[in-house]
């Protein structure tokens, strides 16, 4: 589909007909509308367009015709086109509140963010009890990079479903884009309570004590999430950079060779090893892992030939370390020349 997944479309029922003060018509354009709205419930989108045409040839000021014309292109991802039928639609009728919503979201197919929020907004004032408008709005207002009103749809959210922990890691998700890691945690705390089996908040939770370089809570949150993580390998990556990150270069080692006993033709994983025992001075080992990631084609070969030219020189080899820095060089990888000019004259 065209829109993204959280986007929630709606569209009229038959009895909504009832509940608008719309002019009365025929019998016959009646049921042309209700079997147009048959098709738009089984899909057949353009189907429904034809039908629904046939209503316009009759009465070209049915709004009801326009707003559910504008919902099938909408549907069939042609949202300017859905937003020309929108517009006359609130211009005939301008109680069709669920056209502004559909509204909203051909403006925010197209960009026009100002436009959605406007279009949203009104729509919620109709309706401020409606969840997923909320979240619409929320999703909205990042995508404009306004991550303080994300964060306030969220609430208004909650304040209705306070139980929603899909809407409470959104909101942890926002603080922590914002740096407010405490109220990121204190969300992801609420949905543990609530969920104390979703052993992704442990995951998560590490995420936002990583990126805060809190690494002694990060490691405690992925270490739950290993425990839990029911063969997932993502709590065990993380907490292997998470001791790295805080030169526990012996656990990270022991966390990148428990991945190697899943992955073992990840050349990643070889690499973080050999970077850690680079670390601890145990420059063999190091050159081991660099050749195993190597020939598992590790794609920063410069970056590589650099560290691997660096484990040589700690060794007295030379030759091999020249020839490593010679070679990364070559490859556009310029720090190794600071190596190459100070041990290669």
């Amino acid at each position: 589909m065209y829109f993204n997944f959280r986007m929630r479309i709606k569209t009229l029922l038959v009895i909504s007909l009832l509940l608008f003060h719309l002019p009365l018509f025929s019998q016959l354009k009646e049921q042309i509308l209700n079997n147009a709205l048959v098709q738009i419930d089984t899909k057949d989108y353009n189907s429904a367009i034809v039908t629904l045409n046939q209503c316009l040839d009759k009465d070209n000021k049915y709004a009801l015709a326009y707003f559910h014309r504008g919902y099938c292109y909408l549907m069939l991802n042609k949202p300017n086109v859905a937003l020309v039928d929108f517009n006359q639609a609130i211009l005939l009728n301008d109680l069709l509140i669920e056209t502004y919503f559909n509204r909203g979201l051909a403006h925010q197919a197209l960009k026009n963010f100002t436009f959605a929020e406007g279009d949203f907004n009104t729509y919620l004032k109709a309706n401020p009890n409606d969840l997923k408008a909320y979240l619409n709005l929320a999703f909205l207002h990042e995508a404009m990079n306004d991550l303080e009103s994300a964060i306030q749809d969220y609430t208004n959210y909650l304040k209705i479903s306070p139980q929603s922990v899909e809407v409470l890691k959104y909101r942890a998700l926002a603080y922590a884009q914002i740096d407010s890691v405490n109220k990121a945690i204190e969300d992801y705390n609420k949905c543990y309570v609530i969920n104390n089996l979703d052993s992704t908040i442990w995951l998560l939770k590490g995420n936002v004590f990583y990126d805060a370089m809190r690494f002694k809570e990060a490691i405690e949150s992925y270490s739950i999430a290993v425990l839990n993580s029911r063969g997932s390998r993502e709590p065990l990556i993380n907490r292997a950079d998470a001791y790295a990150a805080s030169s526990q270069f012996e656990n990270a080692i022991l966390d990148y060779q428990q991945l190697l006993r899943y992955e073992k033709y990840n050349p990643d994983f070889y690499f973080n090893s050999a970077f850690c025992y680079l670390q601890l001075n145990q420059p063999n080992d190091a050159i081991a892992n660099f050749a195993k990631a190597i020939d598992n084609d590790y794609e920063n070969l410069g970056q590589l030939l650099t560290l691997r030219g660096v484990a040589y020189n700690n060794l007295q080899m030379k030759t091999e370390a020249c020839n490593d820095w010679q070679k990364a060089y070559a490859l556009g990888y310029k720090e190794a020349a600071t190596y190459q000019n100070n041990y290669c004259k």
